[in-house]
């Protein structure tokens, strides 16, 4: 028989299925939900953009050549 294992769902996974129901039955989300969402979502999201800034050895750090040229396209 297989063994059933039932993790508890985080803060940020237990908004965001919360707000995505209403936000899927509703259409819409008011200001401090959409507040909510966007804080959640950046937290859960954050770990596909890099590292955290507390893991990052900003005396070794350069700039990616993609971020260079857009700094000097802004720049003029």
């Amino acid at each position: 028989m297989k063994e059933l294992s039932i993790e508890p769902m985080s803060a940020v996974e237990n908004t965001l299925s919360m707000l995505g129901r209403k936000y899927v039955s509703n259409g819409e989300l008011n200001a401090p939900e959409t507040l909510m969402a966007c804080t959640a979502a950046a937290e859960k999201l954050r770990s596909y953009y890099g590292p955290d800034l507390r893991e990052i050895d900003l005396r070794g750090i350069e700039l990616p050549e993609s971020v260079k040229g857009l700094l000097t396209d802004y720049a003029s």
